[in-house]
């Protein structure tokens, strides 16, 4: 159930990010008072929403209705963002498949470029890579090259669940956000509300259960709930 994932920080009339309301609230309040740092690290267990609230950041910052630390999910820039269209001002990379010297140097060439193209002009360009520590030490040396000068219209935003192997160095240079576990009721009562949502009747026993076989994870319990949903038959039976 892709049509789930979160597009918003806190925004109850949208779907907002479960289970990381400080984390939310901190990259919210930085947005609307102009404190945006030019790199983030994003640490956490799998599926706890670190590229979610990446996507999130990402729109914020570029949203054409001004940095109301919200993206309104309306605009050319948000919309093309939430299509995939617009991929001038948001750039994700998979450091397990990109992971060598050559390709942080070809990242490190595109960093001059503005952000713009397709008849859109944003603020940033946002950089995610995934699973950070996954890169080289010559490909991490060549990134930290880029995050101690980066252009003014550069966001780095590193994402990894396993912290540990990321350089201190690279580290240094990024603020930091710890991504937790979802909590079992907050799990349990999102469930529910995608449940009725798509007008499945579940027991509450049933969606605790799907909770805990999440392990803190939301997209894990979403794509539970999707198999639940889809071997019971019709909703409401």
């Amino acid at each position: 159930l892709n049509k789930w994932r979160p597009r918003t920080f806190a925004d109850a009339n949208d779907l907002p990010l479960v289970g990381q309301e400080a984390i939310g609230r901190t990259l919210r309040q930085a947005i609307v008072r102009n404190q945006i740092a030019h790199a983030y690290l994003f640490c956490g267990p799998r599926g706890t929403g670190k590229t979610s609230a990446a996507r999130i950041f990402a729109r914020a910052v570029n949203c054409q209705r001004g940095l109301q630390g919200e993206p309104c999910n309306q605009c050319g820039n948000c919309t093309a963002l939430l299509d995939g269209r617009q991929l001038d001002l948001l750039i994700e990379i998979d450091a397990a498949s990109n992971r060598g010297v050559d390709d942080a140097r070809l990242l490190r060439e595109r960093l001059l470029q503005r952000p713009g193209g397709d008849g859109l002009t944003g603020r940033y360009k946002v950089y995610i890579i995934d699973e950070v520590h996954m890169l080289t030490k010559e490909a991490f040396n060549t990134l930290l090259k880029s995050l101690e000068e980066p252009p003014p219209h550069v966001i780095f935003i590193l994402a990894t669940t396993d912290p540990q192997e990321v350089l201190p160095t690279i580290i240094s240079r990024c603020q930091r956000f710890d991504f937790r576990s979802v909590a079992l009721e907050k799990l349990v009562g999102h469930l529910e509300h995608v449940a009725t949502v798509e007008g499945f009747a579940v027991e509450p026993r049933a969606l605790e259960a799907l909770a805990r076989a999440a392990r803190g994870g939301l997209r894990d319990a979403i794509s539970l709930l999707d198999q639940a949903m889809a071997f019971g038959g019709e909703p409401g039976l």
